[in-house]
């Protein structure tokens, strides 16, 4: 002991304490991690689904360019509408997709009838499919040419190739 101080020897109970309260601590951190959703399967790998997973595949690469602020966006599919639990089903994978309903066709452009700003319509029309593993569809997507996708299911999820086209008008 150095100036003639004197050191202090903390008890074991204490040091127990503290180690246990620091290990419980490290623990519930690790449970609490954990109790965060999973992230949904992507809809690709659901060959039940085909137009699902081609409007995934768009809409991805839509909101990826729209930015942080793009305007409200809706999805359609056609000839068959897409259900609640489609419509659902995309939702909890995007969350600043708005319901169908939500976006309203006005003049020659679409609007949010929520808010009465400009918004946008991702479609997907023409679709069907030849069989379970091979459809096609066009998708009609803003700042983008229509596009004729064909979709194979192989290797466990669908598959896209996309032809993009000029139509005249």
């Amino acid at each position: 002991m150095r100036n003639g101080a004197s050191v202090t020897i903390m008890p074991k109970t204490m040091f127990t304490k503290i180690a246990s309260l620091l290990a419980a601590a490290a623990v519930s951190g690790c449970v609490m991690a954990s109790s965060e959703p999973s992230p949904l399967p992507p809809l690709a790998q659901d060959q039940s689904q085909p137009a699902l997973a081609l409007l995934e595949h768009v809409l991805t690469g839509y909101f990826a360019g729209a930015g942080a602020n793009g305007p409200t966006a809706c999805a359609a599919l056609a000839p068959t509408a897409l259900t609640d639990a489609q419509e659902t089903a995309l939702i909890g994978r995007f969350v600043r997709l708005a319901p169908g309903a939500r976006c309203k066709a006005q003049g020659a452009g679409v609007v949010d009838s929520v808010t009465g700003d400009p918004a946008v319509l991702v479609q997907v029309y023409d679709f069907s499919c030849a069989n379970a593993g091979l459809c096609s569809g066009w998708v009609s997507a803003p700042g983008a040419p229509a596009t004729r996708y064909a979709l194979r299911f192989e290797g466990g999820e669908w598959r896209f190739d996309g032809d993009p086209r000029i139509i005249a008008q």
